[in-house]
């Protein structure tokens, strides 16, 4: 689960200056959250979409192998209540850190209008009509989407779950299509979870140019430096300029290089960076194309 640790830089092995600085980004807390958060998906998925279209076959033969629908259910429940309880595990660490701590930097996670720009100009920038994709600070407009989708996820099919687990003692409070609703609810936002996860998701952490295989941040708590200003050039420039002033009083170097991206890329990264461009290129050679066709069609439409 994308949160809000204070970012600083550390070095991974002083005897060893060839490896390159790097910056953490998770803290144990948060990257215990997003493994309890993605396991409890993935089982989820994998014990809710064969009950939903049950009529498939390969959907039987894997509850089958399971052990049976009632097997599937339990296992679908419990997995339902880790989740809950990764939420409430989020949200106590939450107010530990603003209540207790007193330290602020999750709104930074609030979404503003520069996301709704930023978000624009990326668009703008991916049909080549922006010549430089916005530059971003600790959070993307993206990875704020990813994060409050979650507690939106939670909402709907938590709540919605709750009530499908606990249906008869619900039924005497909620009138009785409450249970149809829920069910529709929980079914369909689950669709629409699992469909974002495998195309947007996936895409972004894995199978993008720009991070392929996959980005390890959340899983090692950290990044390295010349990925950091790539993605959050804002957010390097604050750290540097904060460590500026702290090396002047010292009289040593700066502890945030000053040149960044050195670093000789795979060749898969080449190969994979070589496909990008070509794929942008093809993008702007057909948008380029349907401008000129429109403004024949316009011009003729005028006369």
């Amino acid at each position: 689960m994308t949160t809000q640790a204070s970012t600083q830089l550390v070095a991974l092995d002083a005897s060893s200056a060839s490896r390159e600085a790097q910056v953490v980004r998770f803290d144990p807390h948060q990257r215990i959250q997003h493994f309890l958060m993605m396991s409890s998906f993935i089982v989820l998925a994998l014990t809710g979409l064969p009950q939903k279209f049950s009529g498939l076959g390969v959907s039987q033969s894997w509850v089958d192998m399971l052990g049976g629908l009632q097997t599937v259910r339990q296992i679908h429940r419990v997995a339902g209540f880790v989740m809950l309880a990764d939420c409430a595990y989020h949200v106590s660490y939450l107010s530990y850190r603003i209540g207790v701590q007193r330290q602020f930097g999750c709104f930074r996670m609030i979404p503003t209008l520069q996301d709704l720009r930023d978000g624009a100009r990326m668009v703008l920038y991916f049909l080549r009509l922006a010549s430089e994709k916005p530059r971003f600070g600790r959070f993307s407009y993206l990875e704020k989407f990813d994060y409050w989708a979650v507690f939106w996820g939670i909402a709907i099919i938590g709540g919605s779950g709750l009530i499908l687990t606990f249906a008869v003692p619900v039924s005497g409070v909620l009138p009785g299509q409450a249970i149809t609703v829920a069910h529709t609810l929980h079914s369909d936002e689950a669709i629409l979870a699992v469909g974002w996860i495998l195309v947007v998701h996936m895409f972004n952490v894995h199978l993008a140019p720009w991070v392929f295989p996959f980005n390890p941040a959340i899983f090692t708590g950290k990044m390295s430096a010349h990925r950091y200003v790539e993605d959050h050039p804002l957010e390097w420039a604050s750290l540097e300029t904060a460590a500026a002033p702290s090396a002047t009083r010292t009289g040593t170097a700066p502890s945030l290089p000053r040149r960044v991206g050195t670093a000789v890329a795979s060749a898969p990264r080449r190969a994979l960076a070589r496909t990008a461009r070509i794929c942008r290129d093809t993008l702007a050679a057909v948008t380029t194309r349907a401008r000129t066709v429109v403004a024949g069609a316009m011009g003729r439409f005028k006369r």
